[in-house]
């Protein structure tokens, strides 16, 4: 409770510092490359997805910087993050299609996405589907699709066919998404995907 309460704080009242943290610095590269992924089988699409591009710009010209989104808990890697989506060429954001996003990568989203400063850019989301168009993956392309409008990139959605889930492992999803944690930043600040749409960020 109090790490969420701090980085709520955080990002709800930004300092100089907290700016100067996540500003972007000249980069080297003639593409950066960030991506958020939820497991290695979502890792994996990911990297996949920037491997040809890596291949024609030449793997020493391409700055890849990838993160687990439950690492985005741990405030030093969420600044991270959000300064490698804000200098970023191509956003990656590879996770499962879910009623709501982890939260952490909420959190990150809310951050980077007010800095971007019109950037030009891209958004492919890699969304991992048990069936086409169902309820899930529907909502899940139109938040993230929301995101790249406000942050005018230009947005390139695939969905990658769901892994099999054990009953064992989905009980365990389950628990992990009504987490304490999720629960009391709802309550601070409504459902993370609702927070969106009413902000007219959909619009």
């Amino acid at each position: 409770m109090q790490t969420l309460m701090k980085t709520v704080e955080l990002l709800e009242r930004p300092t100089q510092a907290f700016e100067v943290a996540i500003a972007p610095v000249e980069s080297e590269y003639s593409l950066n490359i960030m991506g958020i992924y939820q497991d290695s089988v979502t890792r994996d699409w990911a990297v996949q997805s920037c491997s040809q591009a890596t291949q024609l710009a030449g793997e020493k010209r391409v700055q890849n910087l990838w993160y687990n989104a439950d690492s985005l808990r741990d405030t030093g890697i969420l600044l991270e993050a959000v300064r490698a989506a804000v200098a970023a060429d191509v956003i990656v954001i590879s996770v499962y299609a879910a009623d709501e996003l982890p939260l952490d990568l909420c959190v990150w989203i809310e951050a980077w996405l007010p800095r971007r400063l019109s950037r030009v850019g891209a958004l492919a989301a890699l969304i991992g589907i048990a069936e086409p168009l169902d309820s899930p993956s529907v909502r899940t392309l139109e938040y993230l699709q929301a995101v790249a409008r406000k942050a005018e990139l230009d947005f390139i959605p695939q969905e990658r066919k769901r892994p099999v889930t054990s009953p064992v492992s989905a009980i365990k999803l389950i628990a992990e998404q009504a987490s304490p944690a999720s629960k009391e930043f709802q309550e601070l600040h409504g459902r993370p995907y609702a927070a969106y749409y009413h902000s007219g960020l959909n619009e």
